[in-house]
């Protein structure tokens, strides 16, 4: 009979001892660190070319947005209102700077410059400093689908015309396997 006791004693107490390892906060963590556990997030970027700059001075190489920019670059920000944006990306080029505003207002974020043609750089940038966040970048109809290209995704259109403002694409980098684009637009239909 006492030995029965003892039994049912040690099956409790390993019991215990089993629920506290498992639920034990450092050992989450260590799983966590060594990439155990949960699954890790992807990084989604969202690619848009800079809205509709103002071509009235042809001298002006670094214009500012027109009344047309501004209500896109107003309708960005909308489009990704709920979406929880860790950080945004812009060229040195005002008419970039100036279609992320409204989200940088909006979510309290400064704007990170990069180098317009360094897409690799920009690349190895985001995945290092904000993998599993989300990412906007503002690029140019030259250099948005070479960004695309850049974190291993397809081309999702052929080219990007010089009088289209309104795709948005998004990138998801997954922490494995290939990454994935998807096509939409945003604010009024370009002209």
């Amino acid at each position: 009979m006492k030995l029965h006791l003892l039994l049912k004693l040690c099956f409790a107490l390993l019991l215990m001892l089993s629920v506290a390892c498992r639920s034990n906060p450092a050992n989450e963590a260590m799983a966590a660190e060594s990439g155990q556990g949960a699954i890790a997030s992807p990084t989604v970027i969202y690619v848009v070319r800079h809205a509709e700059k103002d071509v009235s001075d042809p001298k002006n190489e670094d214009p500012g947005l027109t009344p047309a920019g501004v209500e896109r670059a107003e309708a960005l920000r909308a489009t990704l209102q709920g979406q929880e944006v860790g950080a945004l990306y812009t060229t040195k080029y005002i008419r970039t700077q100036n279609t992320l505003k409204p989200l940088a207002e909006a979510r309290q974020l400064a704007l990170e410059e990069y180098e317009a043609h360094d897409f690799n750089s920009l690349k190895e940038k985001i995945l290092e400093k904000h993998r599993g966040e989300t990412v906007v970048i503002a690029g140019h109809s030259n250099t948005v689908l070479p960004i695309v290209e850049a974190f291993g995704a397809n081309r999702p259109v052929p080219t990007i015309l010089d009088s289209s403002y309104d795709f948005l694409f998004k990138l998801t980098v997954p922490a494995t396997g290939a990454p994935t684009v998807e096509t939409s637009h945003f604010g009024a239909a370009s002209k």
